[in-house]
């Protein structure tokens, strides 16, 4: 039976590696066959979606993290009003499914293991 657990993004990429790690986190949940693994950005965290690059905010590379998650078939969702809000027309680098913030929340309720960076 597959347990679902969900990775929460909640703070910016900026000056600091957090964002790229539960990333790398995410992939290497996959390793277990039981976890679905979806990863949620909420609030600051979209940032982390926006087309930046990381040397310029002091991150490192999210990229081959987002690409890889999405060749597993993992589920990425963001928070939609904190998309339009924080990122306006700049959009996000990847297909993220935009949904409200409440429906992030019932995702989130739902999931075995949560982990918020």
């Amino acid at each position: 039976m597959e347990d679902t657990v969900t990775v929460v993004i909640t703070r910016t990429p900026f000056n600091t590696f957090r964002n790229s790690e539960a990333l790398r986190m995410g992939v290497g949940l996959t390793l277990n066959d039981d976890n679905r693994v979806q990863v949620a950005f909420l609030g600051d965290g979209v940032y982390t979606l926006a087309p930046i690059k990381p040397e310029a905010v002091g991150s490192l590379e999210t990229e081959k993290h987002l690409e890889t998650l999405k060749l597993l078939n993992c589920r990425l969702v963001a928070e939609k009003e904190a998309v339009e809000e924080r990122l306006g027309g700049a959009g996000t680098r990847h297909e993220v499914e935009l949904i409200a913030g409440e429906e992030i929340f019932d995702i989130i309720n739902q999931s075995k293991t949560v982990i918020r960076y």
